[in-house]
């Protein structure tokens, strides 16, 4: 590998400190991160649950379906996994790891700004629960 290639990847993998990139951020950003770190406060401590439901008759159907069809439940996972470019474990599927896979996705995918402040979110929260 030669040298510009080592650097660009140095760049590309470098760490950034996406709170102090917050000046360059939409109007509402901050209270929207505040917000966020609060929101995973009061789920850490209790307050609020932990779980979320959604009404879905068709989803609903396919995911009771899967429960029953554990090879296709692997299928759907896996696909999740790999979008995501996470690592393949079938071990850790199940009906709730689908649907949370399926969330981040398309998160990821319609509304990406929200997944990085949720990101930027909970590594802050961790930085002030030290």
């Amino acid at each position: 590998m030669s040298d510009p290639d080592l650097e660009e990847l140095r760049q590309q993998t470098q760490r950034t400190d996406r709170l102090a990139e917050q000046d360059a951020r939409e109007d509402g950003t901050e209270d929207l991160l505040e917000d966020l770190v609060d929101a995973i406060s009061a789920i850490d401590s209790g307050e609020q649950a932990k779980t979320f439901a959604a009404r879905d008759e068709s989803v609903t159907a396919l995911l009771s379906t899967l429960d029953d069809r554990q090879h296709d439940l692997e299928a759907v996972g896996t696909a999740l996994q790999g979008a995501l470019g996470r690592e393949i474990e079938t071990d850790s599927l199940d009906r709730s790891e689908v649907v949370r896979l399926a969330v981040r996705l398309g998160l990821r995918e319609a509304a990406p700004e929200y997944l990085d402040l949720l990101a930027d979110a909970s590594g802050e929260y961790a930085r002030r629960n030290v």
